[in-house]
């Protein structure tokens, strides 16, 4: 069962209702995860319908590749299409009934793929094989976040509910990295695509933290915030300097690598935002993922306006954009995986059989 200190922390330093409700939220589904991840894989719930179908999806990757293959981690495990969405099977079979809160590739070798659960960090490699790299044991906490130097992919990162660890093999040997933020809980950890020192870790209850030597230390980065519960964290893919904060309390932006921190919320009807995603060809154009359905920005987060025409379910936590055409882009939510072809315009369910279900509002 994961440290939950972090967890409390954070709630008491919100101020009003609408946070304190949200934050509440937050760490309801994340012990949620934790508890059911806790363990070992449990060999009883190998029998469901594999895929994201109606799962509550916390994490979506893709290919950056071959981007027709993708990876949705859920409260049941973590499921891989090779035809952009339309069918879909086990990563691994074992990993099936495992809670996943994060998944992570290898960006030089795609079939490369890291897995944080409940029960520790696993690792699916070209051969097939996949194998437990960081054990639940280590400080006994949930890992919510992973990422790959995108320079150097033998050098990884797992963000836990108490603070960061960090491997130079691939996963075979880990080292604490959590000088300046121990007994954090991390929600999303950020690696400067220019220069891959530079990592940044968004935290339930401490606010951003920045590290300028590969986790050797952190410093607190949170001027202009009005909340500590840091729920996601997006870096401009052309301008490192460029930050996105996703908050109980809306989004903020910094354009000076995290020194301080602005709103940008005009037009977001809910200011709980869970995730967001950057457009890789036009940085300017965002997706924010919120508690009431995604938001899309054509101006870097000066303004929002709705883009959930087809969402049955409003609760966004994860948003993916295909990099090799930005007008494809996947939203995880608590009640399923969504496609959308149009740049966020409509989107449709993605069901079991091959069947996309277009949904419609108010259905």
């Amino acid at each position: 069962m994961p440290r939950t200190r972090s967890h409390h922390g954070g709630l008491r330093r919100i101020g009003s209702a609408r946070g304190r409700r949200a934050a509440f939220g937050l760490a309801a589904c994340l012990l949620g995860a934790a508890v059911l991840g806790a363990g070992a894989p449990d060999k009883a719930k190998r029998k469901r319908v594999p895929g994201p179908y109606g799962r509550a999806v916390m994490a979506v990757a893709i290919d950056p590749i071959s981007t027709s293959t993708l990876y949705a981690g859920t409260g049941g495990g973590v499921f891989q299409s090779t035809d952009a969405g339309a069918t879909w099977a086990p990563l691994d079979p074992d990993l099936v009934g495992v809670s996943v809160g994060a998944v992570a590739i290898d960006h030089k070798s795609p079939s490369t793929v890291y897995v944080g659960t409940g029960a520790g960090i696993f690792k699916k490699t070209a051969s097939g094989a996949t194998r437990m790299v960081l054990a639940h044991g280590v400080g006994g906490l949930f890992v919510g976040a992973v990422a790959v130097d995108p320079g150097a992919p033998s050098t990884v990162y797992a963000g836990t509910g108490g603070g960061i660890f960090k491997s130079v093999d691939g996963g075979s040997t880990w080292t604490e990295a959590a000088r300046g933020l121990t007994n954090q809980f991390v929600t999303t950890l950020a690696v400067d695509p220019f220069t891959t020192s530079t990592l940044y870790a968004a935290t339930n209850g401490g606010g951003i933290f920045k590290s300028p030597n590969g986790g050797a230390s952190w410093s607190a980065i949170n001027d202009g915030l009005k909340t500590t519960i840091v729920l996601a964290l997006a870096i401009d893919p052309r301008s490192s300097g460029t930050l996105y904060a996703q908050t109980v309390e809306g989004v903020f932006k910094s354009g000076d690598g995290g020194k301080s921190w602005a709103p940008i919320n005009r037009g977001l009807a809910s200011r709980f935002t869970l995730s967001l995603a950057i457009d890789p060809a036009v940085s300017n154009t965002l997706y924010a993922g919120t508690a009431s359905g995604i938001y899309k920005s054509l101006d870097g987060g000066t303004t929002w306006g709705a883009a959930s025409s087809g969402l049955t379910s409003q609760f966004v936590t994860a948003l993916a954009i295909d990099p090799s055409e930005p007008s494809v882009l996947y939203a995880g939510t608590d009640g399923g995986l969504f496609k959308s072809t149009s740049a966020g315009l409509s989107w449709s369910e993605l069901k079991r059989n091959n069947e996309e279900r277009r949904a419609t509002s108010g259905n």
